[in-house]
């Protein structure tokens, strides 16, 4: 926003010219206005650090211009940087930096802020709107009362009467599991399948599990995998924290093998699946098995040519004998209190890995001792919806954290959902329940929001940590967080510090110790002050607004020119493959290659980051640096000689601006979706064994650093349509089978299609005591498929 403003003053000057090792410094005074001088009007252009410019006007006298060899046009494009008061302290003109005080706090209190809301509309708010707003005014607030809960801690009745039938079809067209009379998948979709060398790739294509109790022959677990990348990953962390003793089933719709690797192939087949290891394009696999047991039941369809044919369904038909119920329950875990509650839990869901391990259960009440670094209890926020298995893991994280006050833990659950609620309660932890209120990004901040009213009051301490449930910690993440909040109680231009680093990458992170200050939003664990979040709140946007939160964050209404403290070796990691903003792909190419701390003991440079020193070293890198003179970074070898600062200019007229930064970012390897995580236009990126400044042109403060014949990268059609394939995700596996597959398959086993396995054979498979295989050489060009009848949400 530009708003003009006029003011006379007299101003006394310092000179600082920048020299190649060092800045020396003279001090000169400027006469006041009207010693014989004409007047003249500067209108400066101010660039403020919460994103938005604004033009200030004051006049002085022209004979100070010419003591300077200044003119007035000169020092109307000096660089002017507001501090974190909304004052400014120094004009940058021709390599000078001058001293000059204007006090902008009103200009600032004026600024619009404009959201986009859920309908298309828009919502503009200034910071005075809320100059009298206290958290008082919203004490009557009906949206953060919090949603009954009642619990139902009974055990169900077992089942020891009949013996279980269980029916399995996988399928092109159809896929689903019944146990008894129960449906627990049905799966099928509208469309025409193709054939030819053209591939439509169905809904909801991949992976279905299902898991149940036999003692009760009730479901516990119920899971949707597709084929995206490192959901294959999801699927075998699922199997691996399985209760031993449930009988799993697994089906395919249309097809399972897309992204399906090799790791993982090979660890169901130490789970004990003979099929996975020849699963292809469009082949049909299901599979029956009793955890930490026999393989019940297995058949694999193979499709003939690949995205050429078509099988026809797979059908698995079995019976499971009554089961005896003398082993459904851990024998040696203690009676009374909550392990009751525990026993009732881990016979009803799944997923859980140690926390219902019957020979050594996860102790939810042991203390792990302090660490040195310890300065204070700070606060624990979980921000949670209905992802249970993350929350526990999570949880299992937090509590080994050394000095971790579980007193000091608040959990906010988005809707009452009683797996997760009964989770918290098993670890006796503080607890509401949020009524939740809109969909997708204003349903996420409206719940952040109820979340931080809560812990100002569930919890006495100074500080609050703010984690959501998919995240993994480093073994040093609260140690991290205990060294940085002495910055918070020291530096008032800092407003919180985050764990995680959006460049933080395995080609440009080494460092453990180094931090850095940027203007950013917080991200993927996060700590402010409790009077940050009192100060925060009330400024809240409603629930109309579809902005994400973090992005809110970070605007200049909420940070009000204040940065934050990132770490160069992230603390934290996004580990979550479902949620409102991720799918596989967009997991491996931004988190895949993440590196993240490893060392319980490691130790931060707190005082590298403080303002004045930091500001120093940033100007030695500058001075330092090489230029690189690139016509098009796509097709450019970036220099990595050990110990040498290189800088690159990037066209940028305001932090909206980032087009060009993101062409730079994506060649270089970097997160490469918007201009996030800089210091005043700066990105500070360490390249392998060198360091690399990208700087925003004319955006930044260092942009005076530009010489001469260097060019500044601007986008260009060429540039943004590589930057865009960079995004299509067409890597996906159409493998058929060659004739001689059918042979090597059946001949693996010696036995004919469709038969069952002689175990008294000496089969290395002697756990098992049903496998079917069938094979397909039919050729099917079109199949018509049935309409969709179960949503995608029925199904999770």
């Amino acid at each position: 926003m530009t708003r003009p403003t006029t003011v006379r003053t007299s101003l006394s000057l310092l000179h600082i010219a920048p020299s190649v090792v060092a800045l020396l410094t003279a001090t000169v005074m400027w006469s006041s206005i009207g010693v014989g001088g004409r007047i003249v009007k500067i209108n400066l252009t101010i660039n403020a650090p919460m994103g938005a410019n604004f033009t200030k006007s004051f006049e002085t006298d022209d004979e100070n211009l010419r003591r300077f060899n200044l003119t007035q046009e000169e020092v109307s494009k000096g660089a002017v940087h507001l501090n974190s008061h909304g004052e400014v302290d120094e004009i940058e003109v021709k390599g000078m930096k001058i001293p000059l005080h204007l006090d902008l706090r009103q200009e600032l209190e004026s600024l619009t802020y404009t959201y986009l809301t859920v309908n298309n509309g828009s919502w503009s708010v200034r910071v005075r709107d809320y100059k009298n707003t206290t958290l008082d005014d919203f004490k009557d607030d009906p949206l953060l009362v919090p949603e009954n809960v009642t619990l139902d801690w009974s055990f169900t009745p077992e089942f020891i009467l009949n013996p279980a039938n269980i029916s399995v079809k996988s399928g092109v067209q159809e896929a689903s599991i019944h146990l008894d009379n129960d449906t627990l998948l049905f799966q099928y979709t509208q469309g025409t399948v193709k054939g030819g060398s053209w591939v439509y790739i169905l809904p909801y294509t991949g992976m279905y599990l299902r898991v149940f109790n036999p003692y009760t022959r009730q479901l516990t677990l119920s899971k949707y995998f597709d084929t995206e990348y490192f959901m294959d990953k999801e699927l075998v962390e699922n199997l691996r924290n399985l209760k031993k003793g449930r009988i799993a089933i697994i089906t395919t719709f249309y097809d399972a093998s897309g992204h399906l690797e090799s790791s993982s192939r090979d660890v169901l087949e130490e789970f004990g699946s003979f099929a996975v290891q020849h699963l292809n394009f469009r082949d049909l696999w299901a599979w029956v098995w009793q955890v930490g047991g026999a393989t019940l039941a297995e058949g694999l369809v193979t499709n003939q040519k690949g995205v050429q044919t078509i099988p026809p369904p797979l059908y698995l038909s079995l019976q499971i004998p009554a089961t005896d119920s003398a082993e459904r329950f851990c024998k040696d875990w203690p009676t009374g209190g909550t392990w009751e509650k525990r026993k009732q839990f881990c016979d009803a869901y799944d997923g859980y890995g140690d926390l219902c391990s019957c020979d050594n259960p996860f102790p939810t009440t042991a203390d792990v001792p302090k660490m040195d670094t310890w300065r204070e209890d700070i606060g624990i926020m979980l921000v949670v919806g209905n992802r249970p298995q993350y929350l526990y893991r999570l949880l299992r994280q937090v509590l080994l954290q050394p000095g971790v006050n579980k007193t000091q833990i608040f959990v906010s659950i988005d809707g009452f959902h009683e797996e997760p609620v009964k989770l918290v309660e098993i670890f006796e932890l503080k607890y509401l329940v949020h009524h939740p209120e809109g969909q997708g990004s204003p349903r996420i901040s409206r719940h952040l929001r109820f979340a931080l009213f809560k812990v100002l009051k569930a919890l006495d301490t100074d500080k609050f940590i703010v984690l959501e449930e998919d995240l993994l910690l480093a073994p040093d993440f609260y140690s991290y967080m205990q060294q940085t909040s002495a910055i918070l109680d020291k530096d008032s231009t800092v407003y919180g510090a985050s764990a995680y680093s959006h460049f933080s990458y395995n080609h440009t992170a080494s460092d453990v110790s180094r931090l850095n200050r940027v203007h950013s939003f917080p991200a993927y664990g996060w700590m402010v002050k409790r009077r940050f979040v009192e100060e925060t709140l009330p400024k809240w946007p409603p629930v109309i607004v579809a902005a994400d939160w973090d992005y809110w964050m970070g605007t200049g209404l909420v940070r009000r020119g204040r940065e934050l403290i990132i770490p160069e070796i992230s603390r934290t990691v996004h580990a979550g493959l479902t949620g409102a903003h991720f799918n596989g792909f967009l997991t491996k190419r931004r988190f895949s290659n993440k590196p993240l701390s490893t060392d319980p003991n490691a130790r931060v440079n707190i005082t590298g980051v403080q303002r004045e020193q930091y500001e120093r070293e940033i100007l030695a890198s500058v001075n330092e640096a090489e230029l690189l003179n690139i016509t098009n970074p796509y097709n450019y070898t970036f220099p990595r000689t050990p110990g040498k600062v290189y800088a690159v200019f990037v066209k940028m007229s305001n932090e909206e601006d980032d087009a060009a930064f993101k062409i730079i970012a994506d060649a270089l390897s970097v997160w490469n979706q918007d201009a996030r995580d800089h210091h005043f236009g700066l990105w500070r990126i360490p390249y392998y064994d060198a360091l690399m400044l990208v700087i925003g042109y004319p955006f930044s403060k260092y942009r005076r650093y530009l010489k001469k014949g260097y060019r500044v990268i601007q986008p260009n059609a060429a540039s943004m349509e590589k930057f865009t394939d960079n995004f299509i995700n067409d890597d996906f596996y159409y493998h058929g089978h060659h004739t001689s597959d059918y042979i090597n398959i059946l001949g693996l086993f010696d036995i004919p299609k469709g038969k069952e396995v002689d175990h008294k054979a000496g089969s290395e498979r002697s756990l098992r005591n049903q496998e079917f295989i069938t094979t397909s050489s039919q050729s099917q060009s079109t199949s018509t498929l049935h309409p969709v009848t179960e949503s995608q949400t029925k199904l999770m």
